[in-house]
C-alpha cells in the first residue's frame, strides 16, 4: 500500500524547517555575570568558535519540539492518502413485479407494497461498494434506476414505482438482467413477485445467480386486464364496451361480471376462465 499526496505542492513549506534552526543560531542567550575565575572563558571560546556553530543546539529540546511539530504541519498540509486496490463490490439487479396482480390486497398494503419494504431492506444492507440496478417488469419492461451505490437515489427510485394494469413480462425483464450481470464476478438478481406469470416456462437460468422473493399469500387472482369502448357495430348512436378478464393463476377460475350505469345495474354475465388464460 502506497502513501500519496492530494497536495504535493505544500512540500515546499519544508523549508521553513531549516529557517528555524537558523534563528536558534543567531539568537543571543548570554547573560553578563561578575565572576571570580576565568575557568568559563574556555566555554565561551568553544562556542564562538567558527568550526562548530551547532553546538548550541546540543540539549535544546524546545527546538526539537518545534521541528517535529511544523514538520507534522507540513505533512499535513500535503493531504496524504494510501492508495490500495479496493475490492469490487456486489452488483445487484433487482427486478420489480408492477403487473395487476401486485395490487391485490391479500397482503398489507399490497403485494406492491410489500415487495418495496423488502427491497428496501435490500437497500439498507449495501456496503458503499455495491451497486444496484432497479428494473420494472410491467406490460413493457424498464430500467427505473440505472447502477449507482447511492442509496438516497435508489430509494427515491423505488419510491416511484407504480403498479399497472397490465399483464407482466417477466421473462423479457430476466433477460435484460442476465445480459447486465454478464461478466460480472459477484453479481446477484434479486427477483420479486408473486410469481403469477406464464412465460417463464422455457427459460433457462444458465449460471444466473437468481434470488427469487415471492410476494402474497394466494396465487388465485382474477381480473379486468382491458376494457374498451367503441363504437355499437349495429347501432351507430350506441357504444360497446369489451372486457378482457384475465386469470394469472394456475387453476381454472369464474367470477360474475357486472356492468354498473353509476348505481343502476346494466347486465351481469357468469364467466369462467381457464389456468393463465383470459375471457372476453
Amino acid at each position: 500500500m502506497a502513501v500519496n499526496f492530494l497536495s504535493p505542492e505544500a512540500l515546499a513549506f519544508a523549508v521553513t524547517l531549516p529557517v528555524v534552526v537558523v534563528f536558534y543560531l543567531l539568537k543571543r542567550r548570554r547573560v553578563a555575570r561578575l565572576v571570580s575565575s576565568t575557568v568559563l572563558w574556555q566555554r565561551f571560546l568553544n562556542e564562538t568558535q567558527a568550526n562548530s556553530p551547532f553546538q548550541k543546539l546540543r540539549h535544546n529540546w524546545l527546538l526539537i519540539i518545534q521541528l517535529i511539530l511544523l514538520a507534522l504541519a507540513v505533512f499535513a498540509l500535503t493531504r496524504p492518502y494510501f492508495a490500495g486496490k479496493m475490492e469490487s463490490g456486489r452488483f445487484l439487479v433487482v427486478v420489480l413485479d408492477v403487473s395487476a396482480s401486485m395490487q391485490s390486497t391479500d397482503v398489507s398494503p399490497n403485494r406492491l407494497g410489500q415487495a418495496k419494504v423488502e427491497i428496501g431492506k435490500l437497500i439498507d444492507g449495501m456496503y458503499d461498494s455495491d451497486e444496484m440496478v432497479l428494473i420494472l417488469s410491467g406490460g413493457v419492461t424498464e430500467v427505473r434506476q440505472s447502477p449507482t451505490s447511492a442509496k438516497p437515489v435508489l430509494r427515491s427510485a423505488l419510491g416511484q414505482a407504480q403498479a399497472t394494469d397490465s399483464p407482466t413480462r417477466l421473462l423479457d425483464a430476466i433477460k435484460l438482467a442476465q445480459n447486465l450481470t454478464r461478466n460480472r464476478l459477484k453479481a446477484e438478481v434479486h427477483l420479486f413477485s408473486d410469481g403469477i406469470s406464464s412465460d417463464l416456462d422455457t427459460f433457462e437460468l444458465q449460471d444466473l445467480n437468481l434470488v427469487y422473493h415471492r410476494v402474497g399469500e394466494s396465487g388465485d387472482n382474477l381480473g379486468i386486464v382491458s376494457l374498451e369502448v367503441r363504437p355499437h357495430p349495429e347501432q351507430a348512436n350506441q357504444q360497446a364496451i369489451f372486457a378482457t378478464i384475465g386469470n394469472a393463476s394456475t387453476n381454472t377460475l369464474a367470477s360474475d361480471v357486472s356492468l354498473f350505469f353509476g348505481e343502476e345495474l346494466v347486465g351481469s354475465r357468469r364467466v369462467s376462465v381457464g389456468p393463465t388464460n383470459t375471457a372476453s
